[in-house]
């Protein structure tokens, strides 16, 4: 196992990134009860502290801490099985960095699929969708071929496109949407 971070570290890396890694919580638990986006803001911080050393030779440091709060998230909702918030998605994204290189209605989509797909997908999804990272950032950070990484999202882009296609009355649709 790997070594964790002294109180003091983990402490100065909360006061650096801590808003930043609870609006990333909020997001992806899309829920607004405080306490279960703080239980996982702290699992967080629980990691770095039993397993954080890595941090310390990071070159993005905030991007690997993403990484961090996107397991926990993800494993947080798998265990506790959450359900998602009731409200909009449209009230979780206002309070979300809007510079993510996607327009919302796909960004929204993807936000969507999430809570259909399997843990990888679901860090490709994050890392394409919501960071707005390209494929070859996301080949080099997960270990596959940039290959890989193109077909898997071009997979989550048809997913998304028909969820953000997708009419909540089906009298809207017209005959040559259907396609």
């Amino acid at each position: 196992m790997s070594e964790g971070l002294s109180n003091r570290e983990v402490a100065d890396l909360y006061r650096r990134y801590g808003f930043l890694l609870r609006r990333r919580c909020l997001m992806l638990m899309f829920s607004r009860a405080p306490a279960q986006v703080d239980d996982a803001l702290q699992e967080t911080f629980l990691k770095l502290i039993r397993a954080g050393a890595p941090i310390r030779t990071a070159e993005e440091p905030l991007r690997w801490l993403y990484r961090v709060a996107d397991r926990t998230c993800f494993d947080l909702l798998r265990k506790t099985k959450y359900a998602r918030r009731s409200d909009p998605i449209d009230d979780v994204l206002d309070e979300l960095p809007a510079n993510t290189g996607l327009e919302p209605e796909l960004r929204r989509a993807a936000m969507e699929l999430l809570d259909a797909l399997g843990q990888e997908d679901q860090q490709i999804a994050v890392m394409a969708f919501i960071d707005g990272m390209n494929q070859q950032e996301i080949a080099n950070e997960l270990g596959y071929s940039r290959m890989t990484i193109i077909k898997r999202v071009a997979r989550l882009k048809e997913r998304a496109q028909r969820i953000r296609t997708r009419k909540p009355n089906a009298n809207a649709r017209r005959a040559g949407d259907l396609s």
